[in-house]
């Protein structure tokens, strides 16, 4: 392979790896250009993770093409240890349970007691739990934060109609509103704990 062939395989190697670095830096909440480099990212990344004081300015690597460095083979080498943490840091937040209280607003899923929730991405791999609404949540139903989240991002088209007393004829709205009333209810004690653990052992469910 000549020398340009190697550098062409190098740089399409590293916008590869910033735009693999920037689906993570979004999924953490990690504030970045359009123009940012590899290397500024990848601190903020890390500092994002370690709570501490992330880089303000998105330095001169703003081209991907000319911000390898020498300390590159340093950074790939530890590169797995950071997606690792990554993943485990996503998988902590997002899988703590959230004690709930559900109240379905649609009035076309009246009938229905519950449903089934994905929630799926590189990160936590699949998470799927069913959720049942209305009286049999009263006392709290568990729920992984994030199928918490898309229950609180739900929503459905809502559409209404009244009659115009100057026309004599129907007006028609419609406008998007939420789906789910939530309610989230305190942490169980202890002792609230182990005695749901024995109701559910005693009737073969998990909550």
């Amino acid at each position: 392979m000549s020398e340009a062939q190697s550098n062409g395989s190098e740089e399409l190697n590293q916008l590869d790896e910033l735009e693999v670095l920037k689906a993570r830096a979004r999924l953490l909440g990690v504030e970045f250009s359009n123009n940012i480099g590899l290397e500024t990212l990848k601190e903020r990344v890390a500092a994002k993770l370690n709570d501490t004081p992330a880089p303000t300015a998105d330095t001169a690597q703003a081209n991907p093409l000319t911000s390898l460095t020498k300390d590159s083979t340093a950074d790939a080498t530890s590169a797995p240890v950071k997606v690792l943490t990554l993943r485990q840091h996503l998988l902590n937040e997002n899988m703590k349970l959230i004690r709930v209280k559900v109240t379905n607003m649609d009035p076309k899923k009246a009938d229905l007691q519950g449903e089934f929730f994905t929630v799926a991405n590189e990160f936590l791999g699949t998470i799927t739990k069913f959720v049942p609404y209305g009286e049999s949540t009263d006392e709290g139903y568990h729920v992984p934060y994030c199928i918490y989240k898309m229950l609180k991002a739900r929503q459905f088209l809502q559409v209404s109609s009244r009659k115009n007393k100057k026309s004599g004829q129907l007006d028609v709205s419609q406008q998007w509103v939420r789906e789910f009333a939530l309610e989230v209810l305190p942490d169980l004690t202890e002792k609230e704990l182990k005695q749901l653990a024995t109701e559910q052992a005693a009737s073969g469910r998990i909550n």
